[in-house]
């Protein structure tokens, strides 16, 4: 398994890389989905020389663009040396293949470029687990006929690639892995089981913080915890490991308060099913706090997300508390216009405390029944 995981691993700061867009409905959601995948790029420490837009109306089978589109790229990326060419769309292997061949950079997709963002930030075992899980099941369909890109990707498979026994070889291995990592995150299922037995033993009700990747859970975490012990940082899933904290509503009152992993829209289907035993913490809990950044990306986009793995777990029932942070960003009339769009909801500053009060109030309110006049 030693190549499978260099192949899993790679370091990207300062490769020069281009990314390559959709143009969406409307300019704003165009704009919106390119700065995205620009901060996920820039996560890694790429370094991105140009976005290229193109069309989705015709989705060519075999390189997903057409061939005038690949003859730009390759002119742009021949010119400024690219190393990486990152494709927002999700790009089949036939498609991720044919254009590595075509392009000569190597190819990913904004799902690869996910995945390894994970892989950087994931510190614990558990963390570890779920996100090599998701990788593997991202790379298996990708082997065949991918030995220049593994390659390129791994940097330590020599260049002209493995042969097919290897490659039958490297299958079976990962194959092999995928089973073992599913067995431990079964044990994982049973270790989460065994804490919520003891919660429940103390009742205590268990609240899960739910949000977009970057809109400040575990900054907020830290604040309604009293400790300071959570990493936080100014980039996309810098947070992986959920963490529960107790936090104290007032009078005799507690409850725990679980962060999950940040969301994106349109997650990937690896890491939802990856990221299952973890998020399935949000099932058990007895309330939800959905918490949106108000200062930046599309409050829309950010519902959505949430509400994919809502739907997802089933959950749709589940009291819920929508708070908008980061209000400290906000002109005075930007937060009225907000309140006018959304009355129940509670707009706070999860850095300088303003409005954590009212959101405390609001938990007691739901898990206690107690209405704060």
């Amino acid at each position: 398994m030693k190549r499978i995981k260099e192949v899993i691993s790679q370091d990207f700061r300062g490769k020069r890389s281009i990314i390559v867009a959709l143009k969406k409905r409307t300019k704003k959601e165009t704009e919106e989905t390119a700065r995205e995948i620009l901060l996920l790029a820039k996560t890694l420490k790429l370094k991105v020389l140009h976005t290229f837009f193109v069309r989705n109306n015709t989705v060519h089978p075999g390189t997903y663009i057409g061939s005038g589109k690949i003859e730009e790229l390759k002119r742009f990326i021949s010119e400024h040396k690219i190393s990486i060419s990152i494709f927002e769309p999700e790009l089949s292997p036939v498609q991720q293949r044919n254009l590595e061949q075509l392009l000569g950079s190597y190819v990913i997709d904004r799902t690869a470029l996910i995945l390894h963002i994970f892989a950087q930030h994931a510190k614990t075992h558990e963390g570890k687990i779920q996100v090599e899980l998701a990788q593997l099941n991202y790379l298996l369909p990708r082997l065949t006929g991918h030995g220049t890109s593994l390659s390129r990707l791994g940097g330590g498979l020599g260049t002209r690639g493995p042969g097919e026994m290897k490659l039958e070889v490297y299958r079976r291995r990962i194959k092999e892995r995928i089973h073992i990592l599913n067995q431990k995150i079964k044990e994982i299922e049973k270790h989460r089981n065994l804490l919520r037995n003891a919660r429940k033993k103390r009742n205590i009700p268990v609240v899960s913080l739910l949000g977009y990747t970057n809109v400040g859970k575990s900054t907020l975490l830290n604040r309604l915890s009293e400790k300071k012990n959570l990493y936080v940082a100014d980039k996309f899933f810098s947070t992986l490991d959920p963490a529960t904290r107790l936090v104290h509503l007032g009078d005799n009152s507690f409850c725990l308060i679980t962060d999950t992993v940040g969301l994106i829209y349109n997650l990937p289907r690896q890491l939802i099913g990856a990221f299952k035993a973890t998020l399935e913490e949000i099932v058990f809990s007895d309330a939800l706090i959905i918490l949106y950044d108000a200062s930046t990306i599309s409050i829309e986009r950010q519902k959505e997300a949430s509400l994919q793995v809502i739907k997802l777990l089933g959950i749709e029932g589940k009291p819920c508390i929508e708070v908008f942070n980061k209000i400290d960003l906000l002109s005075p009339e930007e937060i009225n216009i907000l309140k006018g769009e959304f009355p129940e909801g509670i707009f706070i500053s999860a850095l300088t405390g303003e409005g954590l009060e009212k959101l405390k109030e609001k938990l007691k309110e739901i898990l206690y029944g107690v209405k704060v006049v």
